[in-house]
């Protein structure tokens, strides 16, 4: 890449974190620029891997079919490739492929036979992902799934879940809980009001959630990772619709702040990973980084929590108590944060951004806070990933 290449992505770059959240009140295209960024570096990063592919396994013959069929994708249209680049399930691959080739390149394993194996798939993987996306349109509802996952979210999930091998074990987990049918049903009421509430916030869950998994019997009410990016794993440990849709808008935001690091990291890479944070809301210990994940979750929380209208006065009584909660633990946090010195330029800005924010729900709120429970007082918080 030339100099003068180099410099105008990072304009770019500044300009793109200039003066937003990225949440959903914030100017809605800077969300679409946000999108176009990843889409872009996904697909940079796919012909990068082909690149160093080919220069190991060019004369391969049981891997041709990898290459040409890599080929008609990366001369694919823009509006056909990005679904395809963007699916949870290819950039799941595309890990895989990628921590394969670099251990190789560094010596750390002997042989290609791992590699190859990963290379092999790739064919059925494409197919799968393609079939997902024969319509060319993005589904009103991300899909549904219990053990009919695709194979490679199911090696992606662990620790956060692993799925039981056998059919014995999974049917005797289905046993006793409603079917991923019916939670799908739950799951689009929730939706529904969701998109009632804030439609902007709907309009960014159809962009970042693309799969939902229904794991009753994983230790946790909902749960991301960036390893299988576009997935969000749901317990149903949820207590009512409401619940629900916190969840979603919870698991929603933690991909959101996933694509923004996926076009500029937040924290420098030296940064200690050792969790000496406490969060506030539930005590639980992070890193830096885990703990901005949260801060950045629970700012957009309040904000759906303070849109919520037209409920049962028992419903909007909840909201306002959770609301009240999530934002005492925020003014706590902010603190902590603002006095890391390990933030990146952009990880800053970003944080400067949702100061500003809390700063003014605290404002906002100071009546309600001066005469509501502590902190302390509160429910602790149910979820796992924040």
């Amino acid at each position: 890449m030339d100099i003068a290449h180099h410099g105008q992505l990072d304009a770019a770059v500044d300009e793109l974190f200039k003066g937003t959240t990225f949440l959903p009140d914030t100017d809605m295209s800077r969300f679409e620029t946000l999108l176009e960024h990843v889409s872009r570096n996904r697909f940079t990063t796919f012909t990068v891997l082909y690149a160093e592919l080919y220069k190991l396994f060019a004369e391969v013959e049981r891997l041709s079919d990898f290459f040409d069929q890599a080929v008609e994708l990366i001369v694919l249209p823009k509006r056909e490739q990005y679904p395809i680049v963007n699916d949870p399930v290819f950039q799941i691959w595309v890990g895989q492929a990628f921590r394969d080739t670099n251990h190789i390149l560094t010596a750390k394993v002997e042989g290609t036979a791992e590699l190859e194996k990963t290379v092999s798939g790739f064919t059925g993987m494409l197919s799968r992902v393609k079939a997902r996306h024969a319509s060319g349109v993005i589904p009103v509802e991300p899909p549904v799934y219990r053990f009919d996952a695709d194979p490679l979210i199911m090696q992606a999930t662990p620790p956060s879940y692993e799925f039981p091998e056998d059919d014995a074990a999974r049917k005797r987990l289905e046993r006793g809980v409603f079917s991923s049918r019916f939670f799908a049903d739950v799951v689009k009421i929730a939706l529904l009001r969701i998109e009632h509430t804030w439609p902007d916030c709907r309009e960014q869950i159809r962009h970042l959630v693309k799969s939902i998994c229904f794991l009753p019997d994983g230790t946790f009410r909902s749960c991301s990772a960036s390893r299988y990016t576009g997935v969000v794993l749901l317990a149903s440990r949820d207590e009512s619709i409401l619940d629900l849709e916190e969840s979603l808008v919870h698991e929603a935001t933690h991909q959101l702040l996933y694509h923004v690091v996926e076009v500029a990291p937040v924290v420098e890479p030296q940064a200690s990973q050792e969790a000496t944070f406490s969060l506030p809301w539930s005590g639980q210990k992070r890193d830096l980084y885990g703990y901005f994940h949260a801060f950045y979750v629970y700012v957009a929380l309040v904000k759906y929590m303070e849109r919520v209208r037209s409920r049962s006065a028992e419903e909007l009584k909840r909201a306002q108590n959770r609301m009240l909660f999530i934002v005492r633990g925020l003014i706590r946090a902010l603190p902590d944060l603002e006095g890391s010195p390990d933030f990146t330029r952009h990880g800053r800005q970003l944080l400067d951004n949702l100061a500003a924010e809390v700063r003014a729900m605290e404002s906002r709120h100071a009546g309600l806070l001066a005469i509501t429970a502590p902190l302390s007082a509160a429910l602790p918080v149910l979820g796992a990933t924040a």
